[in-house]
């Protein structure tokens, strides 16, 4: 049985030396903020079967391997995995009921053939597509009632609030709250037809069901849900064996090297044009960017440290503001495809309460620039961020969320008010002789650490003295849940494009370190302040207004506002970025440009390369 808020839900980012800072990915600023990719979720358009680019078909090369650069793969299981790179390939391998296209914000269908809700938004009932799995078994509605179950009750599920809080499908729980195994409220009306029923409406349904958690499994597979032996051994489906509906099937994995998946060829809709694609398993920024250089790599970003902001080219914008153009040349003299891409992300310096007072945390605030962090340690490479939403998503988008950060935001503006650093720590007692002592912790990212020192550097002015220490990712969350971290940076990237998903980072309740699965390590909850009551009433204004209909989203707009405005004031997190993706390839690769929820949302079977491509040896 697992707990509905497993602490490994978060879609927690990485910032190391790639372009947004990176295993980071990232979000963007400009135009009016409204993402309008076609289809979108109001059409209930299908996947589309057709060439993306401007080739035709008989000019598109079958077969080849297309290949990608990885970070640390942990996982295939789609309710386990909770990193990018599993879930770079898990998207591959597995299909949903619905799909953003090429990582855009708007979803179409997947195996859903159709769909209609009732009145009140709180039954959803789906009609499937003719679809088999990987081992040939069809793809059925009972099917996803197995896999949901897993979702929701499999200790191996670090998801299973996704099904049960965020979305709300009906179920019964323990006299300990957890849930009741077998009590979801999902139907298999018959082989085709798939009914979900919610304990109320919510907007986001159809953007939630595209996440990989949600993808279909053959009934029975594993056994590690009440009523089922398995068909195998758990290990040897997350690891070596997962079976999905996906455009390819898996082939191996070599852990700590690499792993490739090859086309499925009874794929419910056209195969892939690729034989495969495989991911090398690089963490070093300068192995990467070597790689690279040897044409080993198709598409790739370049580590900042190596990335000069002269050689970008841009040509166009398109109509969803990505910037398209080239980089180059590189150090192998080739000038090679570039996009400056719009993602739903974002990061923060954040503190736990318990150990870090306001004053200090204020002080901290007024020490940021984040225009200068942009600008000096990324090389413009990440927006500035001074709200937990992402522009693209913030209530009436980019410009609105620039008018409001510009009036309103208290600790200057794209500037560095050291003196109000130093007078709110004066003015809390703080002096020469009575420094405030605070360890800033970091995971493994050369551009976090030049920004700790930085503030770090600025901060001693302020009768601050703050050490920096850097952490392995893993380790960070595990300090971060027991409360051993004083001061710290996270990112987060959209699980599904509203502010609610970002959010629900400070609602106070969900911030206690003392629970099973806290989103941020603060502690705000303890706080005795007219702040935190403002954001856990604003919150909760939220849940109980989900209704997709403009009366509730304007509701909900005023709250998110509120939220954004009592984190100011209490100074839980200081938002610090917004990533900016910039994708780059050969030009022997034809790859459809990804949107703002980013590439690991990307799935690869349109993609294709030139028949005289080089290939990796």
């Amino acid at each position: 049985m697992t707990d509905s808020n497993s602490v490994s839900r978060r879609r927690f980012l990485q910032a190391t030396g790639g372009a947004a800072g990176a295993a980071a990915l990232a979000g963007c600023t400009g135009g009016d903020g409204t993402p309008t990719p076609s289809p979108t979720e109001d059409d209930g358009g299908d996947m589309e079967e057709s060439p993306t680019a401007t080739e035709t078909e008989s000019e598109i090369n079958k077969g080849g391997q297309l290949e990608l650069i990885n970070s640390t793969i942990t996982t295939f299981d789609p309710i386990k995995a909770t990193d990018t790179a599993s879930g770079r390939v898990i998207q591959q391998v597995f299909d949903a009921l619905m799909n953003y296209p090429n990582g855009q914000t708007g979803v179409v269908k997947q195996l859903a053939d159709s769909y209609e809700t009732n009145d009140d938004f709180t039954t959803y009932t789906f009609t499937l597509k003719d679809a088999t799995f990987h081992n040939g078994d069809s793809v059925t509605a009972s099917d996803f009632v197995y896999s949901w179950e897993r979702l929701a009750a499999s200790d191996n599920s670090n998801r299973a609030y996704f099904i049960l809080d965020s979305m709300g499908v009906q179920h019964e729980t323990t006299e300990e709250g957890t849930y009741e195994s077998g009590t979801l409220a999902i139907n298999a009306v018959d082989d085709s037809t798939l009914e979900i029923n919610l304990e109320q409406a919510f907007a986001s349904t159809l953007s939630m069901l595209a996440y990989t958690s949600f993808a279909a499994l053959p009934e029975g597979i594993v056994g590690d849900i009440q009523g089922y032996d398995g068909e195998m051994e758990y290990q040897e489906f997350a690891t070596s064996n997962p079976i999905g509906a996906g455009p390819f099937t898996f082939d191996v994995w070599n852990q700590g090297e690499g792993a490739r998946v090859t086309r499925y060829d009874d794929y419910h809709m056209e195969p892939a044009y690729l034989d495969s694609v495989h991911w090398a398993v690089i963490e070093d920024p300068n192995a990467s960017y070597q790689y690279v250089q040897n044409k080993n790599a198709d598409k790739f970003g370049i580590p900042t440290s190596k990335y000069d902001p002269g050689k970008v080219t841009i040509e166009r914008t398109d109509d969803i503001g990505r910037k398209i153009g080239t980089y180059g040349p590189l150090q192998n003299g080739e000038t090679v495809s570039y996009a400056r891409v719009p993602e739903v992300s974002t990061y923060y310096f954040a503190f736990n309460t318990q150990n870090v007072p306001k004053p200090v945390r204020q002080a901290v605030a007024y020490a940021t620039n984040q225009q200068e962090f942009a600008n000096q340690v990324f090389k413009g490479r990440v927006a500035p961020g001074y709200h937990l939403t992402p522009p693209l998503i913030y209530p009436g988008g980019g410009n609105a969320y620039t008018e409001h950060a510009e009036s309103s935001y208290p600790y200057g503006y794209n500037q560095v008010q050291l003196d109000q650093a130093k007078q709110v720590m004066e003015d809390a007692g703080y002096g020469p002789d009575n420094q405030f002592e605070m360890t800033f912790t970091h995971y493994v990212s050369d551009t976090w650490n030049q920004m700790a020192q930085i503030l770090r550097d600025r901060l001693g002015a302020a009768h601050i003295q703050m050490s920096i220490e850097q952490a392995e990712f893993s380790t960070l969350l595990q300090r971060g849940r027991n409360g051993n971290l004083e001061a710290y940076t996270l990112g987060w990237i959209a699980d599904w494009p509203a502010p609610d998903n970002f959010l629900q980072l400070i609602y106070p309740p969900r911030t206690d370190t003392s629970s099973s699965g806290p989103l941020t390590y603060t502690n705000w909850d303890d706080v005795d302040s007219q702040a935190k009551t403002n954001a856990k009433e604003a919150f909760e204004t939220v849940l109980n207004n989900r209704q997709p209909t403009e009366s509730a989203q304007e509701t909900r707009n005023e709250a998110y506002v509120t939220m954004e405005e009592a984190n100011w004031e209490d100074v839980i997190l200081v938002n610090t970025f917004h990533g900016v993706g910039e994708p780059m390839h050969y030009d022997w690769t034809h790859i459809p440009l990804h949107g703002a929820m980013g590439p690991s949302r990307m799935m690869h079977h349109r993609t294709w390369k030139d028949a005289d491509a080089p290939t990796n040896n």
